[in-house]
């Protein structure tokens, strides 16, 4: 009987060994062990910064830098920052164990149209680099990455091409995922695609520059008229104010209160059409260098009219004869 009674009590003290004995072994490494800490983040969105487009087509090509080239009739304006997409990979335990493991990148979801308020935008040519794994930029997915020099950096690029015209305004890719996947376990990343179109620059003039009537005198003089219209005149040149002159007046239309630059010409070549000629030059200007709020500027040109002595009398002009005018440029900065 007792025989009996205690073989159930050994059979059982036998079990709990065994039980303790399993718990305290170490646990065998695998791959579990790393993919649960793996974490992607990202560092910047991307970001096509403003452009506007003029007649015509182009497109903006950015770099896995980052940098953008305009093609085209597209202009780019530093208005906005421009940056690639870029994401990092990282495993929160043990970098040079767990990223020996492996792992997977590809689109969760594709960028999609950049839409805004006009057409939509289309992002083409998404291409990935990372400087260790994919140096030359290449499409996802990326299969099979595995290195121990985490954090990894990947850096996304794209094109964006449009025609003219282009609604102001801001445009805006649906969300898009980059998974990353590692032994069946996925981690997403979501971030969107922005660019702004501006309205495109539009020049014109509405007042020709014009130095008035002048009586030439026996030695070297000028006439120049200021932005303000006013003339004056050095050596021994006359003013005559049966045609007092005016300052070039131009009407500047643009994206409201976007910076831009002026270029203007360094000289003009008036013609009498008989072969006789006067140079201007010293252009100025008074442009703001700011669209404003009203999207609408006015601004004037004055220059400087250089007279020989006895400069042959006559009516000079620059689209006369062998004249040559000059030039005003704006660009959006």
């Amino acid at each position: 009987m007792l025989y009996r009674q205690n073989l159930p009590m050994l059979v059982c003290f036998t079990l709990l060994l065994a039980s303790v004995g399993a718990h305290c072994a170490p646990p065998p490494p695998n791959i579990k062990q790393c993919k649960s800490r793996w974490v992607v983040t990202s560092a910047q969105p991307l970001a096509f910064g403003t452009f506007s487009i003029e007649l015509g087509s182009g497109s903006l090509v950015m770099d896995s830098n980052g940098l953008i080239t305009p093609t085209g009739a597209i202009t780019l304006s530093n208005a906005t920052p421009t940056t690639a997409f870029t994401v990092t990979v990282n495993n929160t335990l043990d970098p040079a164990v767990c990223g020996t493991y492996g792992f997977d990148l590809s689109w969760g979801i594709m960028p999609a149209p950049l839409a805004g308020a006009g057409t939509t935008i289309p992002l083409t040519n998404i291409l990935v680099s990372e400087p260790t794994l994919a140096p030359t930029p290449t499409a996802l997915p990326l299969l099979g990455l595995s290195t121990a020099n985490l954090p990894l950096t990947f850096t996304f690029q794209g094109t964006l091409t449009t025609t003219f015209p282009q609604a102001a305004g801001l445009y805006t890719s649906p969300a898009f995922t980059v998974d990353l996947t590692q032994s069946g376990t996925i981690v997403s990343l979501s971030s969107t695609a922005t660019a702004t179109s501006a309205s495109p620059l539009n020049l014109a003039e509405t007042i020709s520059l014009n130095f008035g009537t002048i009586a030439a005198g026996t030695v070297a003089s000028s006439v120049t008229i200021d932005t303000l219209g006013q003339r004056s005149v050095t050596g021994d040149a006359a003013k005559i104010n049966v045609l007092p002159g005016t300052a070039g007046t131009f009407q500047l239309t643009g994206e409201p209160n976007l910076s831009y630059s002026t270029l203007i010409s360094t000289t003009a070549t008036l013609d009498n059409g008989a072969g006789a000629q006067i140079i201007a030059n010293s252009f100025t200007h008074n442009s703001s260098g700011t669209i404003p709020p009203g999207g609408i500027e006015t601004f004037n040109v004055g220059a400087t009219l250089n007279l020989a002595p006895l400069q042959t009398p006559g009516t000079y002009s620059t689209a006369t004869g062998s004249g040559i005018p000059y030039s005003l440029t704006v660009n959006y900065n």
